[in-house]
């Protein structure tokens, strides 16, 4: 499958979870799903429940969520649909990733981060990664930016996944995958390993490019190698 051909393309799922993120982030992010080269695709956007300012029960929503629900429903992309969930699940995007693949039906699933972003071919060379190897999964190269927009490093990992090398925006997968191990969990951290490590007897494949943008905030800890 090369780009231009359209004649076997499945529509693909593209989720992004998102909770009180920066407009620059949110904007940079669906620019990034907008300027695709495999057009071919639904992004479901799941904002998490609003939460007081004290931690306590959920509220409706704030200023900060107001300008969210109002960005993505300015959105002239038909491809783009947005939820909001009744209440707070936290933990990194477990429940709304779940609630995405729940109200959906696509087989092809992949996922971006509301602070990082797609180079415009990220999803046509994870597809063609996955249906030219009859994979259950595919996975690609990550270039990492500090908070300052510097690039810091590249990392590049084709070999089966590990630990420490592989991150949710990076990857796509077929919807039997959860059928058969399950959805996302709520774990005290890495959902991404958590939810990777129970496809063990997957055939996966990876893109051997660099089509990922992570953004590292300040006091996340990844492998930069």
């Amino acid at each position: 499958m090369r780009i231009g051909d359209t004649a076997r393309k499945e529509k693909i799922l593209v989720i992004m979870p998102t909770y009180h993120s920066r407009m620059e982030w949110l904007e940079r992010a669906v620019d990034s799903v907008v300027c695709q080269t495999y057009e071919n695709l639904d992004c479901v956007v799941v904002k998490d429940g609003c939460r007081n300012a004290d931690g306590g029960m959920s509220c409706i929503e704030c200023a900060t969520c107001r300008e969210t629900v109002s960005f993505f429903r300015s959105l002239a992309d038909r491809r783009f649909s947005f939820y909001t969930l009744p209440v707070n699940l936290g933990a990194a995007g477990w429940g709304a990733r779940n609630f995405a693949i729940m109200n959906t039906h696509h087989d092809l699933i992949c996922y971006l981060d509301d602070d990082n972003w797609y180079e415009p071919d990220h999803i046509e060379r994870l597809y063609d990664a996955i249906s030219d190897r009859d994979s259950d999964m595919a996975y690609t190269g990550t270039r990492l930016w500090s908070s300052d927009m510097r690039v810091i490093s590249e990392r590049m990992h084709p070999e089966r996944p590990k630990q420490g090398y592989v991150d949710t925006s990076e990857i796509m997968h077929r919807r039997r995958l959860i059928h058969t191990h399950g959805g996302w969990r709520k774990v005290p951290k890495c959902n991404d390993w958590d939810i990777v490590s129970r496809w063990s007897d997957a055939r996966w494949a990876h893109t051997n490019a660099i089509t990922l943008n992570f953004y590292v905030r300040e006091g996340c800890g990844v492998h930069r190698t």
